[in-house]
């Protein structure tokens, strides 16, 4: 009877060691065997507020998770229901079972999105484009622009130029001032480090005096090759004690008042922006200056001209450049005889013709010269 009730013993023990072992293996191929096979992986968002369970089952309707008890048996032992991240997740091709449960308790692996600050952009260019931004928490809206640079450590700064232009990744839900942040420190980053290498000779001393003269002149071309010509041109200007007499710092001060058309009027406005009124540089930067014009600013060529003006109505052409008044006007008259002469039939007159054929309301109160935007 005892040697009976031993093998009986042994063979339970083997066979509880049998399943143990089968329920181990078969645990390990649930855990770690790949459960996502897409290339491109799987988004998946979590909630605020869901729980393991409501996951689980939808996690199962998918397809992803065979076995959800054995899913949420492991989730409770490993973390609990409250430790759930709520975000936008990408769980990539080859994840498993303990892989996602990894990302959904500790907020890795998000999908993110893009946001791309363009050159050239002022600074309520760019939080009208930020507040579109769906996906982003809107947490600037209510802030200043003073309180946002208050926000970033620099509340006596202007926000104007601050921000490097490039494309930011972020996940869905995330602060707009995080961006923000980002890239205001890109910018410092990239702008210390470019600063350390200027040339000694500049008649601009500060940062915030050289990061607006690479606003001016990202303003003035699109053309890599022109940024540290026309940076050369504002240097000689203001050596020369001379208005720099800069288009964009006119529009810049124009403000919602601008239309597109830079009249006589608004040469004359009032405002430390405007270089055909006052010399010197404005007090802040205009605009987001690009890695370039921040190089033409800091590294402007050497050259004699004082005057440029845009070949054509098309940025691709660039601009004539002069060293005196004399050759400037010539150029002016050049550039607007082949503007003239572009085409067989003007678009400017053919479009003026129509406004006042079919008496559109828009044409009631404009001149030929406004419809042609020739007004200056």
């Amino acid at each position: 009877m005892t040697q009976l009730k031993r093998r009986t013993f042994i063979v339970t023990l083997a066979a509880l060691c049998f399943l143990c072992f089968t329920l181990f293996i078969s645990g390990l191929s649930f855990f770690y065997r790949p459960v996502i096979s897409e290339s491109s992986g799987l988004r998946f968002t979590i909630a605020e507020g869901a729980s393991i369970k409501s996951v689980v089952n939808e996690l199962s309707s998918l397809d992803v998770i065979k076995h959800p008890i054995f899913f949420t048996l492991l989730a409770h032992l490993k973390s609990n229901k409250h430790e759930l991240k709520a975000g936008d997740y990408l769980f990539r091709k080859g994840a498993t079972s303990s892989d996602i449960l990894k990302q959904i308790t500790t907020g890795t692996g998000m999908f993110h999105y893009t946001f791309t600050i363009i050159a050239g952009w002022n600074f309520k260019h760019l939080r009208e484009v930020l507040a579109r931004e769906a996906d982003l928490q809107h947490t600037s809206t209510t802030l200043s622009d003073t309180a946002i640079m208050a926000y970033l450590g620099h509340p006596e700064w202007s926000p104007e130029g601050r921000f490097y232009p490039d494309t930011y990744f972020f996940a869905k839900g995330s602060s707009d001032l995080l961006l923000l942040k980002r890239a205001f420190q890109k910018m410092q980053t990239q702008f210390d480090d470019a600063w350390k290498t200027r040339d000694l000779d500049l008649p601009y001393h500060t940062q915030n005096e050289a990061l607006t003269v690479a606003s001016l002149v990202e303003k003035e071309t699109a053309l890599d090759k022109e940024r540290p010509i026309i940076a050369g041109v504002i240097v000689n200007r203001l050596r020369s004690n001379m208005l720099l007499q800069i288009d964009p710092t006119v529009i810049y001060a124009a403000g919602t008042h601008y239309d597109g058309t830079i009249r006589k009027t608004d040469l004359l406005i009032d405002s430390p922006y405007n270089t055909y009124k006052y010399k010197g540089l404005p007090p802040t930067p205009i605009a987001i200056p690009s890695k370039a014009s921040l190089q033409a600013a800091l590294h402007p060529e050497h050259h004699g001209y004082y005057y440029f003006v845009a070949k054509e109505r098309n940025a691709r052409e660039g601009h004539q450049f002069s060293a005196t008044l004399t050759e400037h006007n010539a150029a002016v008259t050049i550039v607007r005889q082949e503007e003239a002469h572009t085409s067989y039939i003007n678009d400017g007159l053919l479009r003026y013709y129509f406004l006042k054929k079919f008496s559109f309301p828009s044409s009631y109160n404009l001149s030929r010269e406004q419809i042609l935007g020739v007004v200056r």
